[in-house]
């Protein structure tokens, strides 16, 4: 796969993988998940054809964040929100074509997508998003089976939220912070969680305005059982009359 390679944050040395239609004025922002980097996502380079390919053509960005490969446990979605809007300043203050950004995310992506435009709601840029595999992490992590010693140690060192986690606990590392900010009901990054009420709906979405499409997939190995009644609340929310959204559910992998 060819590209740019670019320097977007000098303080922290972060780069980003630009690919596709390099001259274009609009480009499309893609967000792994926990444990993502460059070129880690299967269908990238079938992205980035599909995006050149386009009678208006975007090119593709991904992102180095501070928390990217394995260093998410040390990182909090405030970091990566710093990060993104780091990212989206350098592109516009270095392309005075810039016309549109399109955000992407893909499974964990997907928070720091929603946290982000929680804050930056009327980001004239940013036309769309696209939310991949938009599912909780609280609830995945809740079946397995190291979750709960992991929470028995954070929250009788809660005080010492900063301090990591023993390594029989989790490898790579982990904060308390960040495993507390993963695992509670409610916390600063739970917004896909099924047994969100609606008035926790209401209070995540009612102030974004940015139109967002939501994709998951029956086949998805982190999607809960119960997912057609999951989009289903979402569309009872009125999320989609609201934000001009679209909830697409895929039969296949994602």
């Amino acid at each position: 796969m060819y590209g740019n390679l670019f320097l977007y944050d000098s303080k922290y040395k972060l780069v980003a993988f630009e690919s596709g239609s390099l001259s274009s004025s609009r480009c499309l922002i893609l967000i792994g998940g926990l444990t993502d980097g460059l070129l880690s996502l299967p269908y990238v380079e079938k992205l980035s054809s599909k995006l050149e390919s386009l009678s208006k053509p975007y090119s593709l960005i991904q992102p180095l964040f501070r928390s990217s490969n394995l260093q998410y446990g040390w990182h909090t979605i405030n970091d990566d929100i710093e990060d993104l809007k780091c990212l989206i300043n350098y592109l516009i203050n270095n392309r005075n074509h810039l016309k549109s950004i399109i955000l992407m995310g893909h499974s964990t992506g997907c928070q720091d997508i929603i946290h982000y435009l929680r804050q930056d709601k009327n980001h004239s840029k940013i036309i769309q998003v696209i939310l991949q595999g938009p599912v909780s992490d609280r609830e995945y992590l809740s079946k397995i089976s190291s979750t709960k010693d992991q929470l028995d140690y954070c929250f009788k060192n809660s005080k010492y939220i900063n301090e990591w986690l023993p390594r029989y606990l989790h490898d790579p590392p982990l904060t308390i912070q960040r495993c507390l900010s993963l695992n509670q009901q409610n916390s600063i990054e739970d917004f896909f969680s099924s047994d969100l009420t609606d008035e926790q709906l209401k209070n995540i979405y009612d102030n974004i305005e940015t139109p967002i499409t939501w994709i998951w997939s029956k086949q998805d190995e982190y999607v809960p059982n119960d997912i057609k009644y999951h989009v289903e609340n979402f569309v009872k929310n009125k999320l989609a009359n609201k934000n001009n959204s679209t909830f697409i559910l895929l039969d296949m992998n994602k």
